[in-house]
């Protein structure tokens, strides 16, 4: 098979990934609905019943036949790092709260799970709707998963101030207009974007030493500091749509906006050569070892086809599934927070030995993010290809 083919074969399976995928979110959005009544239960476990009276708030009874109401519950949206997320409020008559219970989350299992393990949930009972639910202010925020609770405190504070304000006729606080976060880790990210710029100058002479610079940057700030790292979860939400609120978010923005505007602008891929902090873990790694591309063609073809595959797969459950995290495989997390199943260090430590000898043995067989970039590479050169073509008959017409 000549490379004209080769091309032609892979254009023509991108496009019915693409094509598959869309079918999956269409499909993804047409499930249905769960039913919440069991989470109102988990709410409340001593109630009695609940009775909706149309306005989506439940009324609470004492028992399954008194009339004595205990208090209402309604449910709570707000978006967690993964997207939106659902959480039953319960609160007695005076608007405190009597207990949550998460319905519907798309959250990373990781994430959710330290949230599980701890006693955040538990902590919100008793807070009263009035207060601001500010994570290390009012409730204590979970290490690790800082977007996930705070999407569960927002759910909760929206739930409860819901319930205070059409049943229970009550005045509600001001609320103040949210506070845009820029903070260390955003300046980091627009400067390693702007140190990218002047690196990938072809005339700069240390090109080399500010590329060594800026992963080291990466690896220290965005993954062992902070851990935010890009993700295949990233690209699903980008997808689906769950794009978070921007003013708490900024560095979600910072980092999708900024890779896709280098990429559309000057076809090159700002992030994993650049910063990413696992690809400079496995450089680092390599460069201890003497790491080489050592693979022949024929091994090297078959990995990145199911390094496509794999991606693939992620991405089209994720998109049916609605929920972004869910089929993410990276360990990332693993590295830099210590945290993961035997299996996730296991595979951690085959990578990281494997790094000494094979280049970035991660992102060349196995990343997720590399076939989406390279689908996206194809498609804009393709497109920019067919543009220059009709600028060039209507030059001559």
């Amino acid at each position: 098979m000549t490379r004209i083919e080769e091309e032609k074969v892979e254009h023509l399976l991108g496009i019915l990934a693409i094509v598959s995928i869309l079918i999956a979110w269409v499909a993804g959005s047409n499930l249905s609905q769960k039913d919440v009544l069991p989470y109102f239960k988990k709410a409340w476990p001593q109630a009695g019943r609940f009775e909706q009276p149309g306005n989506g708030i439940y009324t609470v009874y004492a028992d399954k036949t008194s009339q004595n109401i205990i208090g209402y519950a309604t449910i709570g949206e707000a978006n967690g790092y993964g997207g939106p997320m659902k959480v039953v409020v319960a609160t007695d008559l005076t608007g405190n709260i009597a207990g949550l219970a998460i319905v519907e989350q798309k959250e990373t299992p990781s994430f959710l799970d330290r949230v599980s393990d701890s006693d955040f949930i538990k902590s919100f009972v008793g807070k009263d709707y009035r207060d601001s639910f500010q994570l290390d202010k009012d409730v204590d925020g979970i290490s690790g998963a800082t977007y996930t609770s705070r999407g569960i405190a927002e759910a909760a504070l929206r739930g409860s101030r819901r319930i205070a304000e059409l049943q229970l006729k009550l005045p509600l606080p001001n609320q103040p207009p949210a506070k845009i976060q820029f903070g260390f880790p955003e300046i980091t990210l627009v400067g390693l974007y702007l140190v990218g710029f002047v690196g990938h100058r072809q005339r700069f002479r240390f090109k080399k030493q500010v590329r060594w610079v800026s992963m080291l940057a990466g690896l220290i700030i965005l993954g062992f500091i902070y851990t935010r790292p890009l993700t295949i979860s990233d690209i699903n939400k980008l997808l689906l749509g769950f794009w978070p609120q921007w003013q708490t978010n900024l560095y979600w923005y910072l980092l999708i906006g900024g890779i896709l505007f280098v990429f559309t602008a000057d076809n090159k891929n700002p992030y994993c050569e650049w910063f990413c902090p696992f690809g400079a873990a496995q450089e680092c790694m390599g460069a201890l070892g003497g790491a080489k591309p050592r693979l022949s063609g024929r091994y090297k073809r078959t990995l990145t086809w199911l390094q496509r595959g794999l991606a693939w797969l992620a991405v089209l459950l994720a998109v049916l599934l609605r929920n972004p995290g869910l089929t993410s495989y990276e360990i990332f997390g693993t590295l830099f927070d210590l945290k993961g199943t035997t299996l996730q260090f296991a595979l951690l430590g085959i990578i990281l030995i494997t790094s000494l000898f094979i280049r970035r043995p991660w992102c060349s067989y196995l990343c997720p993010l590399r076939p989406v970039t390279d689908l996206y590479r194809t498609f804009r050169n393709w497109i920019e290809e067919l543009w220059l073509t009709i600028r060039k008959k209507q030059s001559v017409s």
